[in-house]
């Protein structure tokens, strides 16, 4: 029978960088298993945006860090994360005007680099814009987008650099557990005997959840995007932005393309990650494309390229689960992170390291992310509203 340290389910961005930080931190042998490939479930079909503005400290601080080494990702991590810091603005309406106060004298408290600047200082950077129906504006100039594929690439090429192993087309098919200690996993080639099992399963950590007995209050959402051709146009934008007076996001995409798909609020429709569609319907794409080119009117006769379809793993709050299996020694959640895996996946693997390997994680309080917290009341509040966080 194989022997881990630690096995970790699942190859997206969580999961690989908590395998590679695992590694960081001196464990020898670590197995990350995935039942499809490298970046297969939300990860690869993320929009990879990189902001730091949240509502809650916790999270602002693992936002504020996991940008540090996006920034410096050869030096921290190794490799190519694809990071381009061209910039990002967060346009924000009148009806939400004091909780943006209140979020930015929080940021500017915590250090995050960021402003709030003028209509005119945003048509200095990007003049295509109409922004009538935006009243403040936040300014992070060292945000802005990263490559999905190439940095959770990266990250597993450093963890078999440094001895670990990957399973790829390797299903997980069950946990093995005796007297509430987790002594391994069953997978489709056979079995893995360890003391360590961390869930960051994404859209797919509820089942493994269920092997050891814990019900994951996750829902999974289908999460479209569209793709446009923009090099007719302008160009695609000079930032990446977060529009909630127009309920969507964008960025650039590559040189000339633009990438946009629709944030809270809105209808979510929650599948089956299994069984889902996976192009976007024609009702979306003609409404995003209006709200789009309502912001960017040069737009108009921007011609839409591809269309897609992601995923989201949801909790009731928005927020992921973060910690121990309450129950079962030696099982980790990583899992429910509502559409910011991905900006947060830096952080998220440090921490869940430092809570595994020194026993106790002293860089955020992960109490605050535990499973428990639905149970007890004691759910995030976002200042903004839904997936805003």
């Amino acid at each position: 029978m194989q022997t881990a340290d630690a096995v970790v389910i699942g190859a997206g961005i969580n999961g690989a960088s908590t395998a590679y930080n695992l590694m960081k931190r001196g464990m020898k042998k670590v197995v990350l298993i995935e039942k499809h490939l490298l970046a297969s479930g939300g990860t690869g079909r993320s929009a990879a945006i990189i902001r730091q503005h949240y509502s809650n400290v916790d999270l602002v601080k693992l936002a504020k860090r996991s940008v540090e080494i996006f920034q410096n990702f050869a030096s921290e991590v190794g490799g190519d994360c694809g990071f381009v810091s061209c910039g990002w603005a967060f346009l924000v309406p009148a009806s939400a005007s004091d909780a943006f106060a209140g979020n930015m004298a929080m940021l500017q408290e915590l250090g995050v680099d960021t402003r709030e600047i003028s209509q005119q200082e945003l048509m200095e950077i990007e003049p295509r814009l109409d922004l009538k129906d935006v009243c403040r504006i936040a300014y992070e100039p060292g945000s802005g987008y990263a490559d999905p594929h190439r940095t959770t690439y990266s990250y597993v090429y450093q963890v078999l650099k440094q001895g670990g192993k990957l399973a790829e087309i390797t299903s997980v098919q069950g946990l093995l557990i005796e007297r509430g200690q987790v002594r391994g996993v069953q997978t489709s080639r056979g079995q893995i005997s360890t003391d360590v099992v961390v869930n960051a399963a994404g859209p797919w950590a509820p089942q493994v959840a269920e092997w050891a007995g814990i019900k994951l209050p996750i829902r999974v959402t289908r999460e479209e995007e569209i793709v446009l051709e923009t090099a007719d146009a302008g160009g695609s934008p000079r930032l990446v932005f977060s529009d909630m007076s127009k309920a969507i996001y964008y960025r650039p995409e590559g040189k000339s393309r633009t990438l946009v798909g629709r944030g809270f609020p809105k209808d979510y429709e929650f599948v089956d990650p299994d069984q889902f569609k996976e192009s976007a319907s024609g009702a979306f794409v003609e409404e995003t494309l209006q709200r789009l080119r309502e912001r960017l009117p040069a737009f108009d006769k921007a011609l839409a390229i591809n269309a897609y379809t992601g995923l989201y793993d949801v909790t009731p709050d928005w927020y992921p689960i973060l910690g121990r299996g309450e129950g079962v020694k030696g099982l980790y959640l990583c899992a429910g992170f509502s559409g910011h895996g991905f900006k947060t996946a830096p952080a998220v693997g440090e921490v869940m390291a430092e809570e595994i390997v020194n026993g106790e994680c002293r860089t955020v309080d992960l109490n605050k992310f535990s499973l428990s917290r639905f149970e007890k009341g004691r759910m995030f509040q976002a200042a903004y509203g839904g997936n805003r966080a």
